[in-house]
């Protein structure tokens, strides 16, 4: 995410693909919040009744914490790197960042996770299938989250919006949308004849692509139900290979990063927990363990000075 942020402008090729494609970029949230649902899994694994209160309220502290941090970093509060002020003008405020998505996927997962957690309590039975049954609640919200999202994609009313009509009798036949610059849907400056929607503020953290983001962490959660309910290597890398390339096969359609976020955790597992490597992921076990403060010295750019204080 830092390498993204921080360089992605000089290096298209690690930037965002502007419209089709996949980037190096185009994997960092997805991988972030898939590695965020297995931290809720076994964050609560340790479950009873009494103390779901003690959970809700640890949940909902850290929720504050996150949106806050995201407001400051990112709302328009401060504007490093590019000035050493501070201010908001409450007009612009910027609702929605990487950490207000984090936020919303966590709260809603993690409350999805303390409701649901009476599953733990049960024996689970052999088959691969076992882990789905036993967590079925948790999928059937998850179903829920594409048809919220694509109700609202194709519901929402858009004005100015021009389509192709393909009744030849309409005065509209042959009508296409309209191009928001000449080098659509790339950048560049707007048309003459570009209709109003195409100058709104674009927001890559917004709040429908959001909703999409609860469910790219349910499949995480599931990665660390996996890990908690099966114990041996073997059992537990069947379970995610075979999911995480039914992802990456069907997910050209839905979900491919979350195949690719699985395949990489099961390398890093057979690297670390099997072989014994983990003294050389040292470095990203402390950054990981530091994510926040690792996030602010970098949105502030203090990593970026560091960096460019050495010649």
């Amino acid at each position: 995410m830092i390498l993204v942020d921080d360089a992605g402008g000089e290096w298209p090729m690690i930037s965002h693909a502007p419209w089709n494609g996949c980037n190096l970029a185009d994997f960092v949230m997805p991988f972030f919040l898939f590695i965020v649902g297995m931290a809720i899994s076994l964050a609560l694994k340790v479950y009873f009744l009494f103390y779901r209160l003690v959970s809700i309220k640890k949940v909902i502290i850290r929720t504050i914490k996150l949106v806050l941090w995201g407001l400051i970093l990112q709302g328009g509060y401060s504007h490093a790197p590019d000035k050493l002020t501070y201010g908001v003008d409450m007009k612009h405020i910027r609702w929605f960042g990487i950490l207000q998505r984090i936020t919303l996927a966590y709260v809603v997962v993690s409350l999805l996770e303390i409701f649901m957690k009476k599953a733990q309590t049960k024996h689970i039975a052999p088959g691969g299938w076992s882990v789905y049954t036993l967590y079925s609640s948790h999928w059937i919200a998850g179903a829920c989250i594409p048809v919220v999202y694509f109700s609202v994609l194709y519901g929402t009313y858009v004005p100015d919006w021009k389509y192709t009509v393909h009744n030849k009798y309409s005065p509209d036949y042959g009508k296409d949308f309209i191009a928001c610059t000449d080098r659509s849907p790339y950048e560049g400056s707007f048309r003459k004849d570009a209709p109003l929607w195409c100058q709104g503020p674009f927001e890559p953290e917004g709040l429908l692509s959001s909703i999409a983001a609860i469910l790219t962490t349910i499949i995480g959660v599931h990665f660390g139900h996996v890990l908690i309910q099966l114990k041996g290597h073997s059992d537990r890398l069947k379970h995610w290979v075979g999911m995480g390339l039914s992802l990456l096969t069907l997910g050209l359609v839905l979900y491919f990063t979350n195949g690719a976020a699985a395949l990489v955790f099961s390398t890093l597992y057979v690297l670390v927990d099997i072989f014994g490597l983990g003294y050389l992921f040292l470095p990203l076990e402390w950054i990981g363990m530091n994510a926040m403060l690792v996030f602010v010295l970098a949105a502030e750019g203090m990593f970026a000075g560091f960096i460019n204080g050495w010649y």
